[in-house]
């Protein structure tokens, strides 16, 4: 079980110098990123396709209201386009593996152990819900430069009441009496490791070291909104202490709701003006099960006997709940993980060692994606102006107002000077070219630049060049060509973050965990295995474990192993001295589920011998099949075929 809490008087001097020691370097943190808030945010309306409106476009958008035709600025979706190509390739890279964190022995552990070591891990990742944030972190990756993923030890509880009939016990009822009354009962929950996104806005590490070495930093810290909610259990289970002395935030939209980020990605809270979001019944005083705390978790690396926590002169690493005033702490305790790191785990998106904060793929793409949006709109707006068409008028002779009117048909009319005249001597149209015919084949040019810049190109957005009909295979190596950038990141990615992370999770298991489970197999043999499942001890998962690394390709196209499988089964049939040698009916069943059948297990007849099945046809659990023809249709007594029915 993790850590309890330290009891910490909010008056006392080891509280004001936890507040103390805190606010500064967090307050220092902001400060020395400060100036990268601006590029975020800019960052999230690119991923987003926003593009601030001018005052000309607003009196343009005016008119569009009352039914009055005038330019529209366009937004290429360029960069958001990049991105998501780039994500694509790195969630499929990372998560189609089967399971998706896989391990080796470092020691000599034996398989067994490993196989139970994957099947705790992957009963983790499901249960545990971590496939979303690690979706969510790969997308940070590419948005701002940097993604942050918190992995913490959750021991989670619930309260199930319900209303039930009780009969009395007391003096002066009437015997048998029945009352109705409210019973709780506590039902533990998931019990495991959980990951969690951190907004590059709501991370604060320490920066005297670079985002990529934050580990090696004397501190770090997270900006939450936890809920009263949780509060209250983590306070029940002894993590948070002080709760009298905490005040909620009554109004979310403060100004101690951490950097906001992009005005146009509205998030949880942003909607409310002022106020709790409901009221809660008047006849309690302390109800706050609507409220939200604004705090600040801050891990640091700390001297107990320094900071008053102790007696130790060696570095240990603590937490410290924090409200975001910088008024109450509620919450002290030692980390107490024997991974010894900050629950954090951070990927940059480019290899950069040296600088504080990597750009983000919208932030390379900028002056691209400029020169894009001029290109398409300055196109338009030529497009527009030579079919509206540009005049020589003479006023004196011809209404203006007519020409003035947008609306096409409509008639010119003369004024009385102009009465006889010939109306080509009034009105003449200037010839106009268009000058801007070639922007469309400019954008093609951008376009290129960008994919060079970043790796990506049409082979791996699906896209085929030239025309015709195309075979299987070279859609299937279209994008094949277009990773050999995108394989190094995803190379780097593996090192930098999924693998301590993995590592993480893994000690958190050994540690905490102290029960056997049943947990069923995982990976390819657990589609060979059928229903098998293994009873893992805290024991079978000791030792030392490496992360598989990721090296960055594709998965391979299972209809194609399935057609190569296919080719060299048919290829045995021919060859018995081949076939001899190998399991033809697990070939058969592997092919089976390459082409995507995943139940195939289920039909497969498990031989026995006689005596087993006379005991098994006794207890009722064989049936005898009678043939219904074919080679045995002409015995003369039909002969009885018997066996263990679907394992399914």
């Amino acid at each position: 079980m993790p850590s309890l809490s330290l009891e910490i008087n909010v008056r006392s001097e080891l509280h004001k110098k936890i507040i103390t020691g805190a606010q500064e370097r967090i307050l220092a943190s902001k400060r020395n990123f400060d100036s990268k808030y601006e590029q975020w945010s800019k960052n999230e309306d690119t991923a987003l396709a926003f593009m601030p409106e001018k005052d000309i476009d607003a009196i343009r958008r005016t008119k569009r209201d009352t039914g009055i035709p005038q330019y529209t600025t366009i937004y290429v979706p360029y960069s958001y386009g990049m991105l998501m190509t780039s994500h694509t390739y790195w969630t499929t890279v990372f998560l189609s593996r089967n399971p998706v964190l896989q391990f080796t022995g470092r020691h000599g552990e034996s398989e067994q152990q490993v196989q139970a070591l994957e099947a705790m891990i992957a009963y983790n990742v499901d249960v545990g819900q971590s496939l979303v944030p690690w979706y969510v972190w790969l997308y940070d990756v590419g948005k701002y430069g940097v993604g942050v993923l918190g992995t913490y030890w959750a021991e989670e509880f619930s309260i199930i009441s319900s209303i039930e009939e009780q009969e009395t016990m007391y003096l002066g009822v009437i015997p048998g009496a029945k009352k109705r009354v409210k019973v709780n009962r506590r039902v533990k929950g998931y019990s495991g490791n959980k990951n969690y996104n951190v907004r590059p806005f709501d991370f604060f590490p320490d920066p005297r070291v670079t985002f990529s070495n934050f580990q090696q930093g004397e501190f770090c810290a997270v900006f939450r909104k936890i809920g009263w909610n949780e509060i209250l259990k983590k306070a029940d289970q002894g993590y948070y202490m002080n709760l009298d002395a905490i005040k909620p935030a009554k109004n979310l939209n403060s100004s101690d709701n951490g950097e906001q980020g992009s005005s146009q990605l509205e998030r949880p809270g942003d909607s409310l003006i002022s106020g709790p979001l409901f009221t809660e019944p008047s006849s309690k005083k302390d109800a706050q099960g609507n409220s939200t705390v604004n705090a600040f978790e801050f891990y640091i690396n700390l001297i107990p006997s320094d900071w008053g926590v102790g007696t130790g002169q060696l570095p240990e690493k603590w937490v410290f709940t924090i409200t975001s005033d910088f008024k109450t702490v509620f919450g002290a305790m030692p980390l107490g993980a024997n991974h010894d790191k900050f629950p954090f785990n951070v990927l940059v998106y480019e290899p950069e060692g040296y600088g504080v904060v990597p750009r983000g793929q919208p932030e390379i793409l900028e002056a691209v994606q400029n020169t894009v949006n001029w290109l398409i709109n300055s196109h338009f707006y030529s497009v527009r102006k030579i079919l509206n068409g540009q005049y020589i008028v003479d006023p004196s002779r011809v209404n203006i107002s007519d020409m003035l009117d947008p609306q096409h048909g409509g008639l010119i009319r003369l004024k009385p000077a102009g009465y006889g005249s010939i109306p080509a001597e009034t009105v003449q149209q200037l010839s106009a070219m268009d000058v801007t015919r070639t922007h469309l084949q400019d954008i093609q040019v951008m376009y290129e630049m960008g994919m060079r810049a970043v790796g990506v190109n049409d082979q791996l957005m699906g896209v085929l060049q030239g025309s015709g009909r195309k075979t299987a295979t070279e859609v299937r190596s279209a994008s094949t060509f277009g990773i050999n950038r995108l394989k190094t990141n995803a190379e780097f990615f593996s090192a930098m973050g999924f693998a301590p992370m993995a590592q993480m999770m893994v000690q958190n298991c050994q540690q905490y965990y102290d029960a056997p489970m049943k947990l069923k197999l995982v990976g390819d043999l657990a589609e060979m295995a059928g229903p098998r499942f293994l009873d893992v001890n805290p024991d079978d998962i000791t030792g030392f474990y490496d992360f598989v690394p990721v090296d960055g390709t594709l998965p391979v196209d299972r209809l194609a192993q399935a057609n190569l499988w296919k080719e060299i089964l048919m290829a045995i049939q021919k060859m018995p001295q081949v076939a001899m040698q190998y399991d033809v009916g697990k070939i058969f069943a592997w092919t089976a589920q390459l082409g995507g059948l995943k139940n195939i297990n289920q039909f497969k007849i498990q031989m026995a011998s006689p005596e087993q099945l006379a005991m098994m046809a006794q207890a009722g659990n064989v049936v005898p099949m009678q043939p219904q023809g074919g080679l045995n249709a002409n015995m003369a007594e039909p002969r009885q075929i018997a066996g263990v029915g679907p394992t399914g």
